[in-house]
């Protein structure tokens, strides 16, 4: 009986001890693979920082580029704003005076670069397109700043299409003058031949307007910079 009872004993030893390495095992495992864990949760923190400040170095690279187009176009749309001032002018000026006859030679000499150039707008969007290009566009926290960065795009876009399109009636009206009339100086609008070519100009479109709203668009934009 007494053998028994040791056998016995000795078995639930056994058994404990088993069980005892069966539960090392288990902490040794649950330790190591906590600290797999950690460390892969550590590498992808470290990555996203990397790759947080990697496109936030990238998006004030953008900016900057957007920033120094802007200031080119800026002094673009002054010069078609000026342009298109001084054609106002003309038109109040022929409107004014009412009739052809009326007109004075010395009074019309400071208009002729108006009435004869065709002053199509060329204007940069590559900064624009490589920051919506980029993805980086997302990361402007600032939604007045993206804002006012897309309305001066716009506004420039719109302020061309309105001033390609009186620039073309321009050019029509100029090649009708000239085959109803010859090759004869079309910009000496006081001669009677030249009669609706004088409605033409006398006709005040405001483009200029178009062209006031972008620069003030656009310089808005510059100060948020």
């Amino acid at each position: 009986m007494a053998g028994r009872l040791y056998e016995i004993a000795e078995f639930n030893y056994e058994i404990n001890m088993k069980n005892k390495d069966t539960f090392k095992g288990i902490v040794k495992y649950l330790r190591e693979l906590s600290v797999v864990v950690v460390g892969i949760a550590i590498t992808f923190s470290v990555n996203n920082w990397i790759s947080y400040k990697n496109e936030q170095k990238d998006l004030k690279r953008y900016l900057e580029l957007v920033k120094m187009e802007l200031e080119d176009n800026l002094g673009v749309v002054q010069q078609q704003f000026e342009f298109y001032d001084q054609t106002g002018k003309l038109a109040k000026y022929l409107f004014s005076s009412g009739k052809q006859e009326n007109l004075q030679a010395d009074s019309l000499d400071k208009y002729v670069e108006v009435m004869r150039d065709l002053k199509y707008m060329s204007y940069k969007t590559s900064a624009f397109e490589m920051l919506k290009s980029s993805g980086t566009m997302r990361l402007i926290k600032d939604k007045d700043f993206l804002k006012s960065i897309l309305d001066s795009y716009s506004q420039m876009e719109y302020a061309k299409m309105m001033g390609d399109r009186e620039l073309e009636m321009k050019n029509k009206e100029g090649r009708n003058a000239v085959m109803e009339n010859g090759l004869d100086d079309i910009f000496k609008l006081w001669k009677p031949e030249y009669k609706r070519l004088f409605h033409y100009f006398a006709i005040y479109t405001g483009c200029e307007g178009n062209f006031r709203t972008c620069k003030q668009q656009i310089e808005k934009t510059l100060q948020m910079f």
